[in-house]
C-alpha cells in the first residue's frame, strides 16, 4: 500500500474543509503549503476533475429545467374558463318534448310574478323584467287550463310582495295557496306538505328569475324524487344567458335531467 505523504495531511489556516481522494485530504480552496511538486500535481488535477463535474452537473440539471419549464408556464396549464370566457360555444339546443300530464297529481307552480302593477312590489316588471311581463299571455293559457282541469295551482311572491301584487292577469283565487320564499320556494314554507297532501308527484314550473326562483325550485323537487315539466317560454330572466343556461341544466346535470322534461306551453297535454 502506497505512503500517504503527511504534506497531504497538513492543515492550513485557510482551508476550512478538508477531503479525502485516493488516500489524500485535499482542501476546496486551494492547495496545502508544504507539498511537493508531484502531490501539488495531483492535487491540481483532482480539483479539475471535480470542477468538471461541478459543472456538467449544473449543465444538466440546467437542461432539465428548460425542458420541463414550457409544460410548467404554458398558458394552457394555467387557465380558468375566465380566461377562456370568450373561448366558449354555445351548445346546441336541447329540443323540447311534448309531454302529457295527470291533473290529479300534477301541479301548477307560478313563481314571483309580483311586481307587474308597481315594480317596487316585485321582480316582473317593466324596469328590470320586462321579459316576465311578455310571458305573461302564455302563462294565463296554462293557468286557465290548469283550473279547468281542477290542478292544484300554488302562487309564491318574492321580496315585499304580497299577493295583490302578483300580476293581475295570473291573480290567485281565494283557494289557492300562496307561499313566500326565497329563491327555493320549499324552504321555509310548507310549500313540500302542500304538495305532498294532495299526491302530487308532478310539478310544471314556471316563474321568474329562471336563475333563481324556477331553478332552485325545479331543482329542490326533482331531487326529493318529483317530476319536472319546465316549459321555456313560462319562465323568464334580465338576460337571455340566464334563460339559456337553466334550459341547459337542466337536461344535462346529474340528479335533476332525469326527472325533467323540457317543453313549450302548447305542447303540455292534460
Amino acid at each position: 500500500m502506497a505512503k500517504v505523504p503527511r504534506a497531504a495531511h497538513r492543515y492550513h489556516e485557510e482551508f476550512r474543509y478538508p477531503v479525502t481522494v485516493s488516500g489524500l485530504s485535499l482542501l476546496h480552496h486551494g492547495q496545502p503549503k508544504g507539498t511537493s511538486m508531484q502531490e501539488r500535481n495531483f492535487i491540481s488535477k483532482t480539483s479539475d476533475v471535480r470542477r468538471k463535474a461541478a459543472f456538467a452537473f449544473c449543465a444538466g440539471f440546467a437542461a432539465l429545467a428548460a425542458a420541463f419549464s414550457p409544460a410548467l408556464t404554458s398558458p394552457a396549464a394555467a387557465q380558468t374558463i375566465i380566461d377562456e370566457w370568450d373561448k366558449v360555444k354555445s351548445p346546441a339546443p336541447p329540443a323540447l318534448k311534448s309531454v302529457t300530464v295527470d291533473p290529479k297529481t300534477t301541479a301548477l307552480l307560478i313563481l314571483d310574478f309580483n311586481g307587474a302593477q308597481d315594480p317596487t312590489k316585485g321582480p316582473c316588471n317593466a324596469k328590470t323584467k320586462p321579459r316576465c311581463l311578455a310571458s305573461i299571455p302564455k302563462v294565463k293559457t296554462l293557468l286557465d287550463q290548469a283550473r279547468a282541469k281542477e290542478m292544484l295551482v300554488v302562487f309564491s311572491l318574492a321580496g315585499v310582495g304580497e299577493a295583490q301584487d302578483i300580476a293581475t292577469a295570473l291573480a290567485p283565487l281565494a283557494s289557492e295557496p300562496i307561499v313566500k320564499s326565497g329563491p327555493d320556494k320549499f324552504i321555509g314554507t310548507n310549500l313540500r306538505s302542500i304538495l305532498s297532501d294532495k299526491g302530487i308527484k308532478t310539478v310544471i314550473v314556471t316563474g321568474t328569475a329562471s336563475e333563481g326562483a324556477v331553478l332552485d325550485t325545479a331543482t329542490d323537487a326533482a331531487l326529493n324524487g318529483m317530476n319536472i315539466v319546465l316549459p321555456v317560454d313560462g319562465m323568464s330572466s334580465t338576460e337571455l344567458y340566464g334563460e339559456q343556461y337553466v334550459a341547459w341544466h337542466m337536461v344535462n346535470a346529474p340528479g335533476v335531467s332525469q326527472k325533467t322534461t323540457l317543453t313549450s306551453i302548447d305542447q303540455i297535454k292534460f
